[in-house]
């Protein structure tokens, strides 16, 4: 399996501290995949508009995307960027048509929102790039630049885009990105990632302050998830104390360490059972 594309890692800005990726590709010839698929092609309708207006079909035309910010209190800077192949004239016309603005920013073409505040951008038919005006901009200045992230950050992005389907990765504690994460108020950093195959594979690691505050979270979210077992609707508490016998939770140091591994078909099984028997929801893999 390939790491990241470093396409998309050089958009990111300097100072990112928090980092997720997604590789579609890989991800949707995976049997839960080809599942989220045919439930999409079951939801064609608004799908088709889409694909009529902009040449742009998600189910292929989408290959990986990557989400980067600096994790600063208030939000700091984010910007998403996409690898995939668009057909950048069609978008362009479908979009100025719904009030949107156009202006070339250094030979690259940027769509903007009416307050000038939202942007997207195509560096070229395989590449797009979207966050707010400002970021944008710099993100284009960053182009041509080598790889310019932290090197603490882009070791842990190089190993879980390596072995992950859907990764993410923050050096900065998560309840400064969660307010409401009061269980998280110890973490100082976390990773983890989603492996899709015949079993579908969860793992995270979150880095406390001390061991005892790792233990602390250990076992928190043991109780979290007997809780959430406790309250599963009643076409779920099977599926769910069955899942829950598959979940591990490990605490060593100052490391917090889940892992859980469910067999792809009882996540089909659990997806369908939350949405009345009807096959996957309207969810966009892609």
């Amino acid at each position: 399996m390939l790491a990241a594309d470093p396409g998309l890692l050089n958009l990111a800005m300097p100072n990112a501290r928090v980092m997720a990726g997604i590789n579609v590709e890989q991800a949707r010839l995976s049997p839960f995949g080809q599942y989220l698929m045919a439930g999409i092609a079951e939801r064609e309708a608004g799908l088709q508009t889409l694909i009529d207006a902009t040449g742009f079909d998600p189910r292929r035309d989408l290959h990986e995307v990557l989400f980067a910010s600096t994790g600063e209190n208030g939000g700091g800077t984010a910007l998403v960027a996409a690898r995939g192949t668009f057909h950048v004239a069609k978008i362009m016309e479908a979009t100025l048509s719904q009030g949107q603005t156009a202006e070339t920013y250094k030979g690259v073409e940027i769509l903007s929102d009416k307050a000038q505040k939202q942007s997207l951008a195509f560096l070229d038919s395989t590449l797009a790039i979207a966050g707010d005006n400002a970021d944008v901009r710099a993100a284009i200045d960053r182009r041509s630049a080598a790889l310019g992230i932290g090197a603490d950050l882009a070791a842990q992005v190089n190993q879980l885009s390596t072995t992950e389907d859907a990764w993410f990765v923050t050096l900065v504690p998560p309840a400064q990105l969660l307010a409401a994460a009061a269980t998280l108020n110890k973490v100082q950093q976390a990773s983890g990632g989603v492996k899709f195959g015949v079993n579908v594979v969860l793992t995270a690691q979150a880095v406390s302050r001390t061991d005892n505050d790792a233990t602390a979270l250990a076992e928190t979210l043991k109780m979290l998830a007997s809780m959430v077992q406790m309250s599963a609707p009643k076409g779920l508490a099977a599926s769910s104390a069955a899942l829950l016998q598959n979940l591990s939770v490990t605490a060593a140091g100052q490391v917090t360490s889940l892992s859980l591994s469910v067999p792809e078909q009882q996540v089909e099984q659990m997806v369908k059972a939350s949405h009345g028997g009807q096959h996957s929801p309207g969810v966009v893999l892609q």
